[in-house]
């Protein structure tokens, strides 16, 4: 993958989680609503990830991973390195929210209190999005979109390393299980796997690059105005569809064009794609880590939701306390990935072992 491209991946990944965050935080009740244009385009940074996710599974697949238990070790440590501290993040501070300041939480239509344990497990094992369960845990509403990402991978996962005879009626099971609404979306995660697969195939003119990443980024720009279009209304199961597959196809485009341009432009210094690098390994923990991070800087900073104190407390405090856990949950990823990839070979191993006394 070029230097430039992936730099640029890294940077896109990070702005779409920062808009995310400061979308969720412009809310009424928490900064009083200074930066509330963000936050219609909250669910079309979600598709970005949907897109950039299916991009990166392509390339690793080809280029790293060319066993399925590596590949399926590597996602499962990426997710729940991340999930784990997540809940229970959400979990403290949820606990004592509830308890200081009720207001914020009871009757509320942000949080989900009900059926606390079934949430955390179903969250946990991110089934919590199953035919449109919504059982995403207390006050973290962006955990719906980690049973997507966790089909998708293993949807993925079975058409490319699975065997001919078994891997489309595990396919089949596999949507039937998530549901309609996961299924309905699969084919705009898939075009980060068209993207990846085009851009490594042919190179196309700069004009045509110039046009496509521009073009997909003005209809990216326009989402919110498209979306609203009773034309473009259509649901599953109250989940949007249509406006979806649009900002994915926007994207696909823009990134295809992007490619394309950075081929041509001069190498980034070393020092500045390192500094994308870092600040992009915050985009999980920021992505998973915000919300409730948002309703305790709310609760235990200063009332007034319309006050300076309070905005730079959230914001400011947030990210602080994302960039700090990042690193500590990278540790944990390499330590799960690490031991998960021991007992794939010791299970290997046995394996080996059993076949060699069977023929004995």
């Amino acid at each position: 993958m070029p230097s430039n491209f992936s730099a640029y991946l890294d940077l896109v990944r990070f702005l779409a989680a920062m808009v995310v965050f400061l979308g969720h935080a412009a809310g009424l009740n928490w900064t009083a609503g200074f930066l509330w244009p963000l936050g219609a385009y909250g669910d079309t940074c979600v598709v970005i990830f949907f897109v950039l996710s299916g991009l990166v599974i392509a390339y690793v697949s080809d280029v790293k991973e060319h066993a399925p238990g590596d590949y399926l070790v590597s996602r499962a440590a990426r997710l729940w390195s991340v999930v784990l501290p997540a809940l229970a993040l959400t979990f403290v501070v949820d606990w004592f929210g509830v308890r200081t300041a009720p207001g914020l939480y009871l009757g509320q239509p942000w949080f989900a209190g009900d059926h606390p344990v079934l949430r955390y497990l179903a969250s946990f094992l991110m089934l919590q999005e199953v035919w449109k369960l919504n059982l995403v845990p207390g006050i973290n509403g962006a955990f719906w979109s980690l049973s997507y990402e966790a089909f998708y991978y293993l949807l993925f996962g079975v058409i490319f390393y699975g065997r001919q005879r078994l891997k489309w009626l595990a396919v089949a099971a596999l949507l039937l299980l998530g549901g309609p609404v996961i299924a309905a979306l699969f084919p705009v995660w898939g075009l980060g796997l068209l993207a990846y697969r085009l851009c490594k195939s042919r190179t196309l003119g700069t004009p045509l690059c110039m046009v496509l990443a521009i073009t997909g980024l003005a209809l990216l720009a326009a989402s919110p105005f498209l979306r609203s279009l009773p034309a473009l209304r259509f649901q599953i199961m109250g989940a949007e569809i249509l406006g979806r597959y649009i900002d994915g196809l926007a994207f696909f485009m823009h990134l295809v064009g992007v490619h394309g341009l950075s081929r041509s432009l001069p190498r980034l210094p070393a020092s500045a794609k390192s500094t994308i690098s870092t600040v992009s390994a915050t985009t999980f923990p920021l992505y998973l880590l915000h919300r409730p991070l948002i309703q305790f800087f709310s609760y235990a900073g200063p009332a007034d939701a319309s006050g300076w104190p309070r905005r730079v407390l959230l914001i400011g405090g947030t990210l602080l306390v994302v960039w700090f856990a990042t690193q500590p949950i990278e540790k944990l990823r390499i330590a799960m990935r690490t031991r998960m990839l021991g007992l794939l070979a010791q299970v290997r191993r046995n394996r080996q072992l059993a076949g060699i006394a069977s023929r004995a």
